[in-house]
């Protein structure tokens, strides 16, 4: 069953096993309905039916499809900015989109999405159609790996609004099993980068639960001065991802820290580009991200701040999933 979030690779189930059952002990009553109907959902043929045809269709739509998708992606982030405000018209907005055109968006021919804004924007807007994944953006690199110099205009922070909605497509022609750990890693270090100080940052991620979203939400936590989300309710509500959206970027307890973080995280993005056995690169593991805060500390001190936070992803996520349930006759 496809919900969103890939399954757990097998290093990470007991630290996300760990997570959840304290999160559950504590009351989070949501998400223990939620993997109970994931489990439903991974043993249920009908499910697995559907979402195979959804991804099937995906993976293969026409031109009017795509258009469809689109302007459904147009009413999501719609739904976003009024739910948690994220654009402010105050002044002139100057923002950056990763991973969703326009802005950068992987070629067309590598398996990405048509560009399909409409000719009335396009002379405010400017496409860069690259993998987001070989940009140089760590101290080490190699010369085996063909890698690109991030453009100036992302590695200074001018931005008042970043955009992080890039996720591993299926449809991608060249892919190894950990890169959609490294174009995570690869959004953060540019959304850091680039934000202005002050700005705004929207990520998507897996729900808090997941070890890695824990430790990166903590991360936008500590850099700015107010964190919000919103799992949108119009479009993909069933699946395991939400938007974490960081106000003030610099400006938080540890805003000071933010140049520190970003040399970390290139260090980590160096070891997922060539670390591993063969040095071609690796997956992440739970204590890549120590740095940010450990699973330890993030579940003997921080515990009740991620329960409150992650709360209401949990229940749309759940609530959708009982909705198709019903409509599939599962109950």
């Amino acid at each position: 069953m496809d919900t969103g979030s890939p399954r757990s690779r097998p290093h990470e189930q007991e630290c996300e096993r760990e997570l959840v059952r304290l999160l559950v002990e504590h009351g989070a009553t949501d998400l223990e309905r939620l993997i109970i109907l994931q489990d439903k959902g991974w043993n249920d043929t009908t499910t697995e039916l559907h979402f195979c045809k959804q991804r099937h269709t995906s993976d293969t739509c026409s031109p009017k499809l795509n258009l469809i998708w689109f302007k459904r992606m147009k009413i999501l982030f719609r739904e976003i900015d009024s739910n948690v405000d994220v654009v402010s018209f105050t002044h002139g907005l100057v923002f950056l989109d990763l991973g969703c055109s326009p802005g950068v968006s992987l070629p067309v021919e590598e398996g990405g999405h048509e560009f399909l804004l409409e000719s009335d924007y396009l002379t405010r807007f400017h496409l860069l159609s690259a993998n987001l994944t070989y940009f140089e953006l760590g101290p080490h690199c190699n010369d085996t790996v063909e890698l690109h110099r991030l453009p100036m205009y992302m590695s200074v922070p001018v931005f008042d609004l970043v955009l992080l909605d890039g996720h591993q497509l299926r449809t991608q022609t060249t892919s190894v099993p950990w890169d959609r750990d490294r174009l995570l890693i690869s959004q953060v270090i540019i959304g850091l980068k680039s934000v202005r100080q002050g700005g705004t940052l929207v990520v998507k991620l897996p729900l808090p639960h997941r070890h890695i979203a824990a430790r990166i939400i903590f991360l936008l936590r500590i850099l700015s001065n107010e964190l919000v989300g919103w799992k949108p309710l119009c479009m993909h509500a069933n699946r395991g991802q939400f938007y974490a959206v960081a106000k003030g970027v610099g400006e938080g307890k540890s805003g000071g820290n933010l140049q520190n973080y970003i040399e970390k995280l290139g260090l980590l993005w160096s070891a997922l580009t060539f670390g591993g056995e063969d040095n071609v690169g690796r997956a992440m593991v739970p204590e890549d991200l120590d740095f940010i805060i450990s699973m330890n500390d993030l579940r003997d001190h921080h515990l009740e701040w991620l329960l409150e936070y992650g709360k209401p992803f949990w229940k749309v996520q759940a609530n959708a999933m009982e909705r198709f349930y019903l409509k599939k006759g599962i109950y």
